[in-house]
């Protein structure tokens, strides 16, 4: 017999990865992502620009296992010229690995090379079932 309603999965929820922060959103920090990106949330990034006094730090995604400094918490699309702001875990806190948006066609030896850049930030992932 044949299912009545079809099957449908979900991706990734905004936050879903995040097992433990430290203390006051220390975790946290402000990121920027130049017009035109698409980021989706659990998304390992790169830092490239340092924040200013009118600008938070810009990122951008990561590609390769050592580009994954941080992951964002939440994902967007920049429209028009005007970048994309996002929060995202910088340092200090336990993520699930099974909640990880890495990228398209990203390797295993390529996700444990992240995983262990992400570690030098105080990033710890977890290989927690799902």
């Amino acid at each position: 017999m044949a299912p009545q309603f079809p099957i449908i999965n979900e991706g990734i929820h905004p936050a879903e990865f995040i097992l433990s922060e430290a203390n006051g959103h220390r975790s946290r920090e402000n990121a920027q992502f130049a017009d035109p990106s698409t980021i989706k949330p659990g998304q390992p990034v790169k830092f490239t620009t340092a924040a200013t006094t009118d600008k938070f730090a810009t990122y951008v995604a990561a590609v390769t296992g050592a580009d994954c400094e941080a992951i964002t918490i939440y994902g967007g699309v920049s429209s028009s010229g005007n970048p994309l702001q996002l929060a995202i875990i910088a340092r200090d806190a336990e993520v699930n690995g099974k909640c990880i948006n890495w990228p398209a066609g990203m390797s295993g030896v390529e996700q444990a090379a992240g995983i262990t850049k992400l570690a030098t930030n105080g990033i710890r992932v977890r290989d927690t079932g799902r």
